[in-house]
């Protein structure tokens, strides 16, 4: 007994080891004794296995001792461990924990966390502000700020007068509470929202660890997949720190769900007696509801779910199970999730009536997929029948729904509509393009997932329940990024797991690594028939051991060969997103401009491009609920020459212009923009200078103005008769100093009137006059 209790001993301590002894257990069961090349695992494990008398010679090959047997299957000698206490064990259950393995996590989780932060911190965290990334998070930013303010929680009618009930409540909602919980100031709002991609980015990568390993029985798929996503700048931008978008939300809700669904995909016939499938069923229940409550088109990102229910009956019906048994946890977590959508639909207002009916619709569709299948089943009819039975219900509800369910059904395609309509906006672009938008987005790491997707595809139509759901997401996914880039996000969690499948394999095709536990486990049970479970029941994984020095450095250069490009345009997409530096200065200039003039809004609102107008006005004013007016007024800058009729239009809704030099380079020499940006709104010929546009900062690289609207102090007097004379002054402003100019032109009586933006002395004529500010900013004449 001394040997199997040196196995047992050996196998607690080195737990790894066991999992490499179940891959060659099903070798040893079938020949007497075998050779090196006969087993899945590589040479350094091998040679540990021999070392520690796991495995014995014989006659120049090898086989497993029957110590070793006893020890995998727990079958050890307990005489010895009875000391004092007549074997009563009081100590603490001991947690069987992989070092080396969590290290390894640990170390690729970091890898995630760095390229979310390290390209953006600078940017987010400067001059004591937090300066959000993009336009749309300081809509969320305003929303929880007020909320806040109203001292009311998550008020349901405030949040409707917000905008926010129907759009993105949950994460509104999170986003509040975290921030009440650190303080509940402005300042913990800015930390809050900055750091919760990084947080999103973080707890997604935990959950794609978990299923790579569940799906492949390979922990080295997992670190793979996980690295892969650290570094895919789809996924990098939308999780970046300081980028608190609605889409990070939304990726661990998705990850979850997915999880959630391959686990109960394992279970057979017993997974409604079992309680670890229910506990699987209400990770389900929570996924969904979670990702039906974070976005007004969740709805769009649990169709994958319905997707899978419908083909797992198929598979069930065709490998002789009850689909009624196997899934009833899933059912019963659909049903968890339709009744939380519907009782915080009617609690709380969160969503609009066709929002919360899409899970109610599925649990429907659901029951009665399962009730056909369960039928089929039962009368041992072919499983043409069930892909029959499916088609013609499908057909039937496109007709039913919208004869009974008239408005639903309008409601749907009105929805549909917004929801593809292609604008011009980057992420609804598609993302198969001339431009290559997939490669930047992507990188190689798409190319490298998709022969094991095709692979897993395959595995799935020979009827195995777990990588049918991967493959259903995958595919899914890549069909709504195709169409729209927005989602390219989503994909790139599953391009990142079939990545980490193919790096694996190509390690070992490289002869750097074994072979993938999936690849291994088929070549050793070729003839596996439908419905084969392949994910360890026991949880096993292929060992892990660290590499030599040469063979970390091959991995390396492997890694930069097919994720370099991720590497690569990480960094340069997230600078796209953040806020220039010229940017955040005008805002601030403006600001300080405006809190000197004591202006309030509407007189300090701030008219620049849109994409960079919530921003603006959230430092200048803070009302950054929207961009609509920007959007649609900022371009009459660049397409109207008549400053006056400009002026009368917008008066009363703008206090101050920013001009971008990078997002208007197409407009006229004689339009405002142009006049405003290269001349300063000074006299360049042939145009005219401008009356009352005034400005207050450029930026150190001239690539942004920033102008305050002002009526403007008309200058009166006489002269001779018919004449021309220059008026000029000398102004200085932060970042710029320049010489503002005007044209002035008598009358045939002498007279004249010019209006002008800046105090001063001006001389015309030889006759000077002094203008005030108070001239300026209240309209009045001088002369």
């Amino acid at each position: 007994m001394a040997e199997e209790r040196d196995a047992a001993e050996t196998l607690a301590e080195r737990p790894e080891l066991a999992s490499a002894l179940e891959s060659v257990r099903p070798v040893d069961d079938d020949a007497e004794t075998w050779t090196f090349e006969d087993v899945p695992i590589d040479s350094g494990t091998f040679g540990e296995l021999v070392s520690a008398d796991l495995v014995e010679k014989v006659d120049g090959e090898y086989r497993l001792p029957d110590a070793t047997r006893r020890a995998l299957d727990g079958e050890t000698d307990d005489s010895t461990a009875e000391q004092d206490g007549a074997g009563l064990n009081l100590s603490l259950p001991a947690f069987d924990v992989d070092r080396r393995a969590a290290g390894a996590l640990a170390g690729a989780l970091a890898v995630v966390v760095l390229f979310r932060t390290v390209f953006s911190y600078g940017a987010v965290f400067r001059d004591g502000a937090v300066v959000l990334s993009g336009n749309d998070p300081y809509a969320y930013r305003y929303v929880v700020e007020n909320l806040l303010a109203a001292g009311k929680g998550v008020d349901a009618a405030l949040l409707n007068e917000l905008g926010m009930a129907n759009g993105e409540p949950f994460m509104v909602a999170t986003l509040y509470w975290l921030s009440d919980l650190f303080g509940g100031t402005a300042s913990a709002v800015g930390t809050v929202m900055a750091w919760y991609p990084v947080a999103s980015a973080l707890l997604t990568g935990l959950l794609l660890y978990v299923i790579a390993v569940r799906l492949t029985d390979d922990r080295r798929i997992g670190l793979a997949a996980v690295v892969f996503l650290a570094t895919t700048p789809a996924h990098a931008i939308r999780t970046s720190l300081g980028f608190p978008d609605h889409h990070a939300f939304d990726y661990p809700w998705l990850a979850l769900t997915a999880l959630a669904l391959i686990v109960l995909a394992t279970w057979d016939e017993r997974a409604y007696r079992d309680p670890g499938a229910w506990v699987a069923g209400l990770g389900l229940g929570v996924g969904v509801a979670g990702q039906i409550l974070a976005w007004e088109n969740g709805p769009a990102l649990v169709v994958p779910v319905a997707l899978v229910v419908a083909l797992a009956v198929l598979l069930d019906v065709d490998a002789d199970r009850s689909p009624l048994q196997s899934n009833a946890p899933l059912l019963g977590g659909l049903a968890l999730a339709a009744l939380v959508v519907h009782f915080v639909h009617g609690e709380m207002g969160w969503h609009t009536d066709f929002v919360a009916a899409i899970p109610l619709l599925l649990v429907a569709g659901t029951t009665g997929v399962l009730v056909i299948g369960e039928a089929v089943h039962r009368l041992d009819l072919p499983t043409l029948a069930m892909a029959g039975a499916e088609v013609v219900g499908a057909v039937a509800a496109v007709f039913l729904i919208p004869a009974v369910f008239e408005s639903f059904w309008e409601r749907a395609g009105q929805r549909a509509d917004r929801f593809f309509a292609t604008r011009n906006i980057v992420e609804t672009q598609p993302l198969i393009s001339g431009d290559f938008t997939w490669f930047l987005l992507l990188g190689l790491v798409l190319v490298l997932a998709i022969p094991p997707l095709i692979w897993a595809s395959r595995r799935a139509t020979d009827g195995s329940k777990p990588w049918l759901v991967a493959v259903v997401y995958t595919w899914y996914f890549l069909a709504l990024a195709a169409v729209q880039v927005r989602f390219v996000g989503e994909l790139a969690a599953f391009t990142a797991l079939f990545g980490g499948l193919g790096f694996v394999w190509l390690a070992h095709w490289v002869d750097l690594a074994a072979i993938p536990r999936p690849f291994a486990d088929e070549q050793a049970t070729p003839n596996r028939g439908p419905g084969a479970d392949d994910s360890a029941a026991d949880g096993g994984t292929a060992t892990l051991r660290v590499p030599t020095t040469r063979e970390a450095g091959l991995l390396v250069a492997l890694f930069l060969l097919v994720g370099g490009v991720g590497v690569l345009q990480t960094p340069i997409k997230t600078s796209q997103i953040t806020i220039e530096d010229g940017a955040y200065q005008s805002a601030a200039a403006v600001d300080d401009h405006a809190t000197a003039a004591n202006l309030s809004y509407p007189e300090n609102y701030v008219l620049s491009e849109w994409g960079r107008n919530r921003m603006y006005n959230y430092f200048v004013n803070g009302e950054s609920r929207s961009y609509g007016y920007a959007r649609e007024q900022y371009r009459t800058l660049s397409t109207s020459v008549d400053e006056s009729q400009w002026y009368r239009s917008h008066r009363n809704r703008v206090g101050y212009v920013v001009t971008e030099s990078v997002r208007n380079s197409n407009a006229s020499a004689q339009s405002l923009f142009t006049r405003l940006h290269d001349g300063f709104g000074s006299r360049q010929s042939p145009v005219d200078g401008l009356a009352h546009f005034r400005a207050i900062y450029a930026a150190d690289d001239g690539d942004y103005k920033a102008f305050r609207l002002v009526p403007g102090a008309t200058i009166t007097g006489t002269g001779p008769a018919n004449a021309t004379a220059t008026l000029s002054q000398s102004v200085d402003v932060p970042g710029a100093s320049f010489t503002y100019e005007r044209q002035v032109r008598t009358n045939a009586a002498g007279e004249y009137a010019v209006t002008v933006p800046y105090p001063g002395e001006y001389t015309l004529w030889n006759e000077t006059v002094s203008v005030s500010e108070r001239n300026v900013t209240a309209g009045q004449r001088v002369g």
